[in-house]
């Protein structure tokens, strides 16, 4: 029997999550514009300046981006935490519940990702509109030292951000995959069309898994396949 010490706690836990929910998407904008549009400016200029330093331009979108995402795992976490709590204790409702906490878990991944490489975060905007004359007589300069070298210690510093998100994002989503298996294991003799559907989730991440270990292994390819505009 389900008791009202019970039925408030749930519902504690209920507002809690859609307060969370509510904040991951309203709270993190309130940081201030990142102005990413200048990044293009700020990424030829770096690229100019033959260091591996941040010039403040481009620091500073560096800074924001940082904060935008660690403002959002922040809130993820316990989201995740609290819906996890929920489907455990709401029987009746836990496979949605389930699914949304998978979301927030995917959520949560991706955040984690930004916080640990906010520049890398960053390189898509290269190829999300027009390139200016400047930005791609850079581009064309990043593919040449990719392909025939020497590197110079921007680029050296743009691809160590690139491969740590693939490692992070390799890592966190293997780690979603052991908690999948390890569900579907759990629930087979109880439920086995939930396990079976657990099991088909964790293969999918595996895959994804496979995916970033292989451009950690390799990443120029898919480097350039970013600066190109196909990420």
């Amino acid at each position: 029997m389900i008791t009202t010490t019970a039925r408030r706690r749930d519902a504690g836990l209920l507002t809690m999550a859609v307060l969370l929910a509510a904040a991951f998407f309203l709270a993190p904008p309130l940081l201030g514009p990142g102005r990413l549009d200048d990044f293009p400016r700020a990424f030829v200029a770096y690229c100019a300046s033959g260091g591996p330093g941040f010039p403040p331009d481009l620091q500073h979108l560096v800074d924001h981006q940082f904060r935008y995402y660690l403002a959002r795992m922040v809130i993820a976490l316990p989201l995740l935490t609290v819906l996890v709590t929920l489907a455990v204790r709401l029987r009746r409702f836990r496979l949605p519940i389930g699914a949304l906490a998978l979301a927030a878990a995917v959520l949560l991944i991706a955040n984690v990702q930004g916080a640990v490489s906010p520049f890398g975060t960053l390189l898509p905007i290269l190829a999300s509109g027009p390139a200016e004359a400047d930005l791609a007589a850079v581009q064309a300069q990043v593919r040449d030292e990719l392909e025939n070298g020497p590197v110079s210690p921007a680029l050296d510093v743009m691809l160590d951000e690139y491969v740590r998100w693939h490692v992070v994002k390799a890592v966190l989503v293997g780690l979603l995959a052991a908690v999948l298996i390890g569900l579907s294991v759990v629930v087979w003799r109880r439920r086995r069309s939930l396990s079976l559907l657990t099991a088909v989730l964790a293969v999918a991440a595996l895959v994804v898994v496979a995916a970033n270990v292989t451009t950690v292994a390799n990443p120029i390819p898919p480097f350039l396949l970013l600066l190109q505009g196909s990420w």
